[in-house]
């Protein structure tokens, strides 16, 4: 799953996820996390 994380409480991860969706994961089933840049502004075509 990728998302932003929105909180980590109680061994329950609550991830928000590109659509909105908030889903929460129990912390003994993630395996990885990795800090991922903010996606850059889309390219302007014809300046």
């Amino acid at each position: 799953m990728v998302g932003v994380l929105e909180s980590w409480s109680g061994k329950i991860l609550s991830v928000r996820r590109r659509n909105g969706e908030l889903v929460e994961v129990p912390e003994e089933i993630v395996v990885a996390g990795k800090v991922v840049p903010p996606m850059p502004p889309p390219k302007r075509r014809g300046v």
